[in-house]
């Protein structure tokens, strides 16, 4: 079941605000030493601000998948309703997988999902929770949409597929190079094909960095934090490290890679691109000064490029 575990609920924080309340006024009326608990009720409210604030979900959603030529998919991962949309092909073929960035939904890949359809590919999209259609997550986290997505997998029509090909923009390449990480285990690892990053992020330390803002001085004791909230949230996880977030240590695949980089990315800067770079991974990199990070359903540049991945790497 999807529930807090690392963060308490509105209910709670407003029972901590009023038992401060009443801590500050029995400080100004009975006694001093009232001070003390008014100090650690103040240091308990600020970290679950804080916290709250990281794990927060998108606070807006695009649209869902509404096309005719894709099947509606629902499975349940632990009471946590899973949805995806798949277009299969007459007979087996490779499937590719599309992960949408953070904000977007499967709706806004039709038009990239076409360029493998029409040439013969199974096509399969997954809003990640708080996206499209899927259901809001108080404590969001990309282990738990890697989860969904391995748990939607189990639940295509394998035997219609060969190898699997992945997609990911932005948010969603990061979930991608995370699928490749040794933890991580299914019938789709031993039949992957290749992977196209479009703008992807590669590590979270720098998305922290920019979220903490004004309290980034605290850097060092929010990675704490986050990282306790984390365990909570994946116990089966316990033995995660800070460096488990950024690549290489968040995963790096064996697959040949085609990098379909913005050149001018407004969202993430070159970051992310440069780290992934520095990896030993057999990539083929092209800066796109056409390409924006999003709002790019077309693109003849970044569409050709594909295209032509497709017919001399994935056929």
């Amino acid at each position: 079941m999807d529930v807090r575990v690392a963060t308490i609920d509105g209910r709670k924080m407003l029972a901590l605000f009023l038992i401060l309340f009443a801590c500050f006024a029995l400080t100004i009326t009975v006694n001093y030493y009232f001070t003390i608990g008014v100090f650690f009720l103040l240091l308990i409210i600020l970290k679950q601000l804080i916290m709250r604030s990281l794990l927060r979900g998108p606070k807006n959603r695009s649209p869902q998948l509404n096309h005719p030529d894709y099947q509606f998919i629902k499975c349940n991962n632990d009471g946590i309703d899973v949805f995806g949309y798949v277009n299969y092909q007459p007979q087996e073929a490779d499937l590719v997988v599309v992960i949408h960035g953070w904000m977007s939904s499967s709706s806004k890949f039709v038009e990239r999902m076409r360029l493998f359809r029409e040439r013969g590919f199974h096509t399969l999209a997954h809003d990640m929770r708080g996206h499209g259609i899927a259901p809001h997550t108080d404590e969001w986290t990309a282990g738990k949409v890697i989860s969904d997505l391995k748990f939607l997998l189990e639940n295509i029509e394998k035997n219609l597929v060969r190898k699997v090909h992945f997609y990911g923009h932005s948010l969603g390449g990061y979930i991608c190079l995370g699928l490749y990480n040794k933890r991580h285990s299914g019938w789709w690892k031993q039949n992957t094909g290749t992977i196209i990053l479009e703008s992807p992020m590669t590590a979270y330390s720098p998305i922290m960095r920019q979220m903490s803002g004004i309290l980034s001085f605290l850097a060092p004791l929010l990675r704490k934090w986050a990282l306790a909230s984390f365990r909570k949230i994946h116990p089966q996880y316990s033995d995660v490290i800070w460096a488990d977030v950024d690549i290489p240590r968040w995963g790096l695949p064996d697959s040949e890679i085609l990098l379909l980089q913005s050149a001018n990315d407004s969202k993430l800067g070159r970051y992310h691109f440069d780290l992934l770079m520095r990896q030993n991974i057999n990539v083929e990199a092209h800066l796109l000064t056409s390409l924006t990070h999003s709002k790019n359903q077309v693109n003849i540049e970044r569409d050709q490029l594909i295209i032509k991945w497709i017919e001399e790497k994935m056929k």
